[in-house]
């Protein structure tokens, strides 16, 4: 295959250039282009002294050797399996991979059936010669566990930094922006912070989650990805390859289209006028659609509209057109959208977007954006790009992440995650034992009072009306016959509540009638005022000051989940002792195989769920040591409320464990009821 035999051809060659991660990160940008230069001019030297006709170049820049998904290496092999190459060069064998398993699958198995010579310029490795053979496998081998080793110190870096309380992500959480002074430190962006404060006032309100990531949506404040794209990341997610590239609009939905002009001549252009239609016929403005003016320098460009249906588009006349700002709403009776750039650079791009809620279209029609574009000057078309997508919108699940992540009270909580192996790059949860937390790493977005307020709300799995408001007496209300819960009836007019016993089929417990809303509050409002006005009485004031101040109101509770959590991890014991009984009543013979995988089965989900339960209530007493910091005494409690003119859930979280409802008495048209306080009353 070398060109010094084969005489009667001249074999084609292709370059393969790759710049590690690894060393990437040690170099300057000026540094990593040098690199790719001599990498380059050695391979073009080495074809050139062997006759090579160089039909490519492919190159991977910032790509590890063990990742498969380079987009240039998978080019390169396609274009060999296609028959299109004849020589590989690089300038070592780890420049192609440092993957013995691409090592072994490419070079001396899929290259010698696709006749590709593979040659090494460094260590003289080439896969058609017998004697390099085991010379390029010792290669591969050792630059494999140079890559673990390499995993293994970059991961135990990372770990050291996470330790100390630096910020190793990518990209900084919503609401944050990287120090530019510190990589490692979050600083508060100023925009995108005043969101998350209000994502949680209007949780504490009671808003739900699916109510919230509907105001933000109907108010177009940009989604996390979507402000983070605004401000020029190069995000990318995975689960966006559904919203990305539209050729037309036509289902309902939020979409952004983006156009950029190219200057790919080597002259500059003066007064480059574009004329912009959106339509469903590529002729007439179509109305139907809501357009909304976005991201653009008004520096360098201006942007109009018009309502006149005679336009001279080799004329612009700007006193015929009206200028539009930023998030400006494109009026209905638009007929045309002109830009004016008055001067685009050689070699330049520069890009307008426009945002496009489509609320409707039940006939499927088709809806497209076109461009006519030509400069003043010289009448001459020029290049431009357009991509239409579907814009990232809040969800319920977006918002539900910002109110349970610590980074808006100033912790950092980090290593949640890891890859499967320096090979596969496949993400797995941690347990959370094995999360880094450190506390107090950088500036608060959310005060600590609001945080516990919100996870106390969380824990309840709160449920919101159909308005997206909440029920302040969720899991609060139980039967005093039977203990059990009751339960919300009724229409959103007449709400009322009864005991869960009444919606099963064989009822047991006798109390059945129900307790309107409006009883309720007016219960609960009489009982807390009262406790009000005998904390301020001053003779109770005083008395009450000359108790134990130290007493702690969670001190029942804390004790009674930490016995729960000493029986539940006995438990677990006395179950792996009873599994380990199990295997050696198999090895012997006492059981059958059928016998042991039945109670193999019972034992793994008795396991799972006692597992389960002693890691709630390990989060349910992390949940009361932080609320101590804020509610430490009845005082404390107590000095939030003078009187109370009417129930939110705020206040039923502050007062009220639980209440008892007992049955109705019809002869003194009175109800047996009992209010259980989170501290002694």
């Amino acid at each position: 295959m070398n060109s010094e035999t084969s005489t009667n051809k001249i074999l084609r060659a292709v370059l393969y250039e790759r710049l590690s991660k690894e060393d990437g990160d040690k170099l300057t940008k000026e540094e990593k282009s040098e690199s790719i230069k001599n990498q380059d001019l050695m391979l073009r030297s080495y074809a050139i002294e062997h006759g090579y006709e160089i039909v490519g170049v492919y190159n991977d820049e910032d790509w590890s050797g063990a990742d498969s998904s380079r987009p240039q290496f998978n080019e390169m092999i396609k274009a060999c399996e296609a028959g299109e190459i004849d020589v590989v060069i690089a300038k070592t064998q780890s420049r192609f991979a440092r993957d013995m398993e691409l090592i072994e699958r490419y070079l001396h198995n899929k290259f010698l059936e696709w006749n590709v010579q593979f040659k090494s310029v460094v260590d003289h490795i080439d896969n058609t010669r017998r004697e390099t053979k085991k010379t390029s496998q010792i290669l591969g081998l050792t630059d494999e566990w140079y890559l673990e080793d390499t995993s293994i110190n970059i991961k135990e870096t990372l770990r050291a930094k996470r330790a100390s309380g630096e910020f190793t992500g990518s990209f900084a959480p919503y609401g944050y922006d990287r120090d530019p002074e510190n990589k490692n430190h979050l600083i508060i962006d100023p925009v995108a912070s005043e969101t998350v404060k209000q994502i949680f006032e209007n949780y504490i309100n009671g808003m739900g989650l699916k109510t919230i990531a509907r105001y933000l949506n109907d108010n177009f404040v940009a989604s996390p990805y979507e402000y983070k794209m605004s401000k020029g990341s190069n995000l990318k997610l995975a689960y966006l390859d559904n919203y990305l590239v539209y050729d037309y609009i036509e289902k309902a939905g939020l979409y952004k289209i983006d156009i950029s002009y190219i200057n790919e001549s080597r002259e500059i252009l003066h007064n480059l006028i574009s004329y912009n239609i959106f339509s469903k016929d590529k002729k007439n403005f179509d109305n139907k659609c809501k357009l909304y003016l976005k991201n653009y320098s008004e520096k360098k460009m201006k942007i109009y509209y018009t309502t006149d249906n005679d336009i001279d588009y080799n004329n612009f006349d700007v006193k015929k057109w009206t200028l539009l700002r930023k998030d400006d709403l494109i009026p209905f009776d638009t007929t045309c959208i002109a830009t004016v750039v008055e001067v685009l650079d050689r070699k330049h791009t520069i890009n307008y977007q426009f945002d496009i809620l489509l609320e409707n279209n039940i006939e499927h029609e088709k809806y497209y954006f076109d461009v006519i574009q030509i400069t003043n000057d010289e009448k001459k078309i020029i290049d431009y790009e357009k991509n239409i997508r579907k814009k990232c919108k809040w969800c319920d699940q977006m918002i539900k992440k910002i109110l349970t992540d610590e980074v808006y009270i100033g912790n950092l909580v980090q290593s949640k995650t890891t890859n499967v192996s320096y090979k596969n790059k496949k993400k797995v949860k941690k347990d959370k034992e094995n999360w880094i937390r450190v506390e107090n790493t950088h500036e608060r977005i959310i005060s600590l009072e609001q945080w516990l307020k919100v996870q106390e709300r969380l824990k309840q799995r709160v449920r919101a009306n159909k308005n997206g408001y909440y029920n302040p007496f969720i899991h609060k209300l139980y039967c005093k016959c039977c203990g059990k819960i009751y339960c919300r009836t009724g229409d959103s007019n007449h709400v009322y509540f009864r005991c869960k016993d009444q919606q099963e089929k064989y009822k047991s417990c006798d109390n059945r009638s129900s307790i309107s809303k409006d009883e309720l509050n007016n219960f609960a409002l009489v009982k807390i005022n009262e406790l009000l006005n005998r904390f301020y009485n001053e003779e109770q004031l005083k008395e009450f000051k000359e108790k134990d101040n130290d007493s702690d109101l969670f001190k029942s509770r804390i004790n009674s989940l930490n016995k729960e959590l000493i029986d539940v991890n006995k438990e677990l014991q006395n179950k792996k002792t009873y599994f380990q009984h199990l295997y050696e009543d198999k090895i012997s013979g006492l059981l059958d195989t059928d016998e042991y995988l039945i109670l193999k089965s019972k034992y793994k989900d008795d396991s799972e769920k006692l597992e389960n339960r002693a890691a709630k209530i390990k989060e349910e007493l992390k949940l009361i040591n932080d609320k101590k910091a804020i509610l430490k005494t009845k005082e404390t409690i107590y000095g939030k409320y003078k009187h109370i003119d009417c129930i939110d859930i705020d206040i039923v979280s502050d007062f009220i464990d639980r209440i008892y409802i007992g049955k109705y008495n019809k002869e003194t048209n009175t109800r047996d009821m009992k209010i259980v306080w989170n501290f002694e009353s």
